[in-house]
């Protein structure tokens, strides 16, 4: 473009006015979240705390293959453990661990365990398998987690039919609902 052209684009150009644009809302309307979304969230809530918590990946006494995992926190009555350790309670849950690394399997315990006290659950079975050779480390960690777990009131090796020594039965805390729920009906079982 020639000098002459451009003075003559600028006078045409000088009384032009920019439009105004219209302001615009944007309105956004609430979606109601996805059950995967909600899942999340829900999944979210458990802090990196309650995953990492106590449940170390050093593991302090290795067991042998064919040793027993035996544990009973205080005050759990004899009976409660004995019908425990002969599986009479019905397995409401099962979680299979079988070639999973210790940190995998220490997420998807603590993960199982929350989930099991969410929906009521008491009685579940934890299957690890018999390892390699003589290499029982899944097992050994169970035995050294299990007891840590402020949720777990006892466990033990499973029978020869849910697993024998390659599994165990946990016992876990009553829920807050539950125990409520226990209290309400032995009022009124004592006061009617």
């Amino acid at each position: 473009m020639s000098e002459q052209e451009i003075d003559l684009f600028f006078q045409e150009m000088a009384d032009v006015v920019p439009l105004k644009a219209p302001v615009k809302t944007i309105v956004k309307t609430a979606q109601s979240a996805t059950p995967g979304q909600q899942y999340r969230r829900q999944q979210a809530q458990y802090s990196k705390e309650d995953i990492n918590g106590p449940l170390s990946l050093v593991l302090r006494k290795p067991l042998p293959a064919d040793a027993w995992i035996t544990y009973k926190r205080d005050g759990i009555q004899d009976g409660v453990y004995k019908n425990l350790r002969l599986g009479k309670y019905p397995l409401e849950a099962t979680l299979n661990l079988f070639r999973k690394t210790p940190s995998e399997a220490r997420d998807e315990l603590l993960q199982f365990v929350h989930e099991c006290q969410d929906c009521n659950i008491r009685s579940v079975l934890l299957v690890f398998g018999r390892g390699r050779n003589t290499d029982a480390t899944l097992k050994s960690y169970l035995a050294q987690w299990l007891p840590e777990m402020e949720q777990v009131q006892a466990s033990h090796t499973a029978l020869k039919q849910h697993g024998g020594v390659a599994a165990v039965y946990v016992l876990l805390r009553k829920s807050e609902q539950r125990r409520s729920e226990n209290r309400e009906r032995h009022a009124a079982r004592l006061g009617g």
